[in-house]
C-alpha cells in the first residue's frame, strides 16, 4: 500500500522511505521458491512513460511525486549515502515524505523470517576485515 505517502504529504509528516527495486514482487517471489515456482511475480517491462527506468516498468519517482512527496533514484551502491543526504535535505524543505528508490540487480533474496531469532539467509553475509 502507497496511500501512507499521500497521508505524509497531505499532514505534511516527513519521513524517509526506502523502496528496494528489483523489478520483482520480491517476497511473493522468494515465497514461491519453496513450491519450486517463478509465476507472474516479475515486473519488469519497457515504460515507455518511463525510458530511464531501464526496463524496470514501473517508475517509482514519478508514483511519489504523483502523491505529493520528493523522490531520488540511485542506480549504483556508491550513490546511496548521498542520495540519504538529499532526502534529509528534501524532508527538511518541503516537510513531505521522500522516498529513496534504490535499483537492485533482478533476482535479489532479501533475509526473511518469522522472529528475529529465526532470520533465514539467502546470500553469505559480508564480514568485516
Amino acid at each position: 500500500m502507497i496511500e501512507e505517502l499521500a497521508v505524509g504529504a497531505q499532514f505534511q509528516i516527513p519521513y524517509l522511505h526506502i523502496v528496494v527495486n528489483n523489478a520483482y514482487l520480491g517476497l511473493i517471489r522468494q515465497a514461491q521458491r519453496g513450491f519450486d515456482m517463478d509465476y507472474c511475480v516479475q515486473l519488469s517491462f519497457d515504460n515507455v512513460n518511463a525510458p530511464e527506468v531501464g526496463g524496470y516498468g514501473v517508475d517509482h519517482v514519478k508514483i511519489a511525486e504523483g502523491l505529493g512527496c520528493k523522490a531520488v533514484r540511485v542506480l549504483e551502491p556508491d550513490r546511496i549515502a548521498p542520495a540519504f543526504e538529499e532526502a534529509k535535505k528534501l524532508m527538511a524543505e518541503y516537510r513531505v515524505p521522500v522516498v529513496v528508490e534504490v535499483i537492485l540487480e533482478r533476482v535479489t533474496n532479501v533475509s526473511m523470517g518469522t522472529e528475529l531469532d529465526n532470520i533465514a539467509e539467502f546470500e553469505e553475509l559480508a564480514t568485516p576485515g
